[in-house]
């Protein structure tokens, strides 16, 4: 009797695939979509040396697809075996797979492709130029350079695959963005891009990387916010076309990381990037940039993924190390955010609305401070609050990082060591509003504060208090473990002292002098993952600096307000820890401009 629902009585014997079937299969893992088809061509097109790329495209490529280049061309000889399961010029033997350096190497692609489509290719090369038709058959032709490859009807002959396409207008997205994967890494090639008749992109070929990615992309800012900064290390080296503090995007859209001419799907490099970055973009913003890394064949192994979209690094963490120390330099030495608010694009207008509806609602106001702040005494203000008197504030910002020319900043009369400003009064609980150089400065009371104690903690870096009772730390797995052994010394040049108690368990013995965070903030920061030491310590501290700073709807007393403008302006880099603003200025000329005087 059947036990099982639907179970047959018997298993059929095992039997060999048809050829035809079999070839079907394995399309399925290389071309899931037109899309597919694009990509590779363009591989098989960048491979043969071509400095000239067309790709065309109808109803999303699902119709056609042509894809023609001036390239190396093929003999008859080769398109006489081209179609063939792995065929391929780029390797001949399993240990050239170690050093790969084409885009190409398997052999599957056009073979793949004759599976599910009706491919015909016409080369050229020496003189002479010939066609292989969809049935095999090979036809002299006319052509003077290069290969054309067209496919036609996509998945006709593949039904199951076919029913799960996307409609058109979706393919040709996919489509557009595999020719732009291609084209991005690449300058020196001109890509061209036709989809169902119309003309989309003509990227004449760029000296450099940052002018392929700004005519590929087409990104609402201006040029002068985007910058091309180089790093290396011991087998790799890169690129990296980096939008400033000005260019934010809501998502990770427009990131894009290559490795060796391939996009690579690699998390741990964006990760690289956003930690170099760390404090610049307001919570929940992301800067644009477009990594581009070059390492040594035999350290990289892309045989992994059939659309080779992954990638497993010899020594990641080198990489990783490298590409985030060259961009945090990048960020401290060249910051080029500009407080007058004229950019008036798309994306950066999100620096337009003040600090704290860029960062979502404030906080409910109140006048106390966890940090046992003495209060002032009771002084004439119409709201019946309480001012807030904060005796440690100092009148210099001697503590932060030292100034760099490329920071614009308003005048503050002469250079004196202390800022020459006209203090105004507090707006709204939030802003400090104070006259300098001929402009209108807005001070969001909170970030201004937020920096100032962040670097006062920072100034007291290493300095420690041991703990009563150390904080057990449970690392959940294998990996935890590791981390927290790779983070240790790290953690203790920043005063929290880890101790590896076994088995998984680990003691936190002491933990930095100006800290007073919790256990549980404390556990979740360092089993939080890939986080490196110096960014878990700059987070820890920032949730400190934000306990300590004065909140939205505390009054303060003028010489409080005073002192935190006058730090504030001295500030080299004006943004608060988590990357928001200190300080807006509006210039006199707006001023006018806005009650229509001249």
């Amino acid at each position: 009797m059947n036990s099982g629902a639907g179970m047959p009585e018997t298993l059929p014997p095992v039997r060999t695939l048809p050829e035809e079937t079999a070839q079907k299969i394995a399309a399925g893992e290389v071309i899931d979509r037109p899309a597919a088809v694009v990509r590779e061509l363009l591989d098989n097109a960048i491979d043969a040396g071509a400095r000239k790329i067309s790709v065309e495209t109808d109803k999303g490529g699902i119709d056609r697809i042509r894809v023609s280049d001036d390239g190396y061309g093929m003999t008859k000889e080769d398109l006489a075996v081209c179609r063939k399961n792995h065929s391929t010029s780029k390797i001949t033997s399993a240990q050239d797979l170690l050093a790969v350096r084409t885009l190409g190497f398997r052999g599957e692609a056009l073979a793949s492709i004759h599976a599910v489509c009706r491919m015909e290719i016409t080369s050229a090369r020496g003189g002479s130029a010939y066609k292989s038709l969809p049935g095999g058959q090979i036809v002299p032709a006319v052509r003077a350079k290069g290969t054309l490859i067209q496919a036609d009807g996509i998945f006709d002959t593949f039904p199951a695959r076919k029913q799960f396409l996307k409609r058109p207008a979706a393919e040709t997205a996919l489509c557009r963005q595999a020719f732009l994967d291609k084209a991005l890494p690449w300058p020196q090639i001109e890509f061209r891009l036709v989809t169902d008749g119309t003309l989309r992109f003509l990227l004449s070929p760029a000296d450099s990387l940052k002018t392929r990615c700004l005519d590929a992309l087409q990104p609402p800012e201006s040029a002068l916010f985007f910058h091309e900064i180089t790093g290396s290390g011991g087998t790799f080296r890169f690129t990296l076309v980096l939008g400033g503090p000005e260019v934010v995007r809501r998502d990770r859209r427009s990131q894009f990381v290559f490795v060796n001419g391939r996009r690579i799907d690699e998390f741990a490099l964006r990760q690289a990037v956003e930690f170099g970055a760390e404090g610049r973009f307001p919570n929940g913003l992301h800067p644009f940039f477009c990594l581009f890394l070059q390492v040594d064949p035999d350290t990289a192994d892309f045989n992994i993924h059939p659309a080779k979209r992954e990638v497993r690094f010899r020594d990641p963490g080198a990489i990783h190390h490298a590409v985030s120390s060259v961009c945090r330099d990048f960020y401290r030495h060249n910051v080029l955010f500009s407080h007058t608010q004229g950019s008036g694009t798309a994306d950066s207008g999100v620096f337009a609305q003040t600090a704290h509806e860029a960062a979502g609602p404030a906080p409910e106001p109140r006048t106390l401070f966890p940090g046992g702040f003495p209060d002032a005494g009771p002084a004439q203000h119409t709201t019946g609050k309480m001012p807030v008197h904060f005796p440690d504030i100092q009148t210099a910002a001697e503590n932060g990082p030292e100034y760099r020319s490329g920071f614009i900043r308003p005048e503050t009369g002469p250079a004196s060591g202390e800022p020459d400003f006209r203090y105004l009064g507090q707006i709204l609980g939030t802003f400090l509003a104070v006259e300098t150089g001929g402009s209108l400065l807005l001070i969001d009371q909170h970030a201004a504060h937020e920096r100032i104690m962040y670097n006062e903690i920072l100034s007291h870096r290493g300095e420690i208090q041991e703990l009563l009772v150390p904080y057990r730390i449970d690392a959940p797995d294998d990996a935890a473990d590791r981390s927290l052994r790779q983070k240790k010394r790290g953690l203790a040049e920043a005063g929290f002292i880890l101790k590896d108690d076994g088995d998984g368990f680990w003691l936190v013995t002491a933990v930095p002098a100006r800290w007073s965070g919790s256990e549980k903030e404390l556990r979740e920061e360092l089993l939080s993952g890939a986080a490196e030491p110096e960014n878990l310590v700059s987070r820890l501290y920032a949730a400190e600096a934000c306990r300590r700073a004065c909140k939205d709807g505390d009054i303060l007393d003028p010489q409080t307000a005073r002192k935190i403008a006058a730090q504030a302006l001295a500030l080299p880099e004006p943004f608060c820890p988590h990357g928001r603003p200190v300080y807006t200025v509006i210039t006199k000329e707006e001023l006018f401009r806005r009650v229509k005087r001249t």
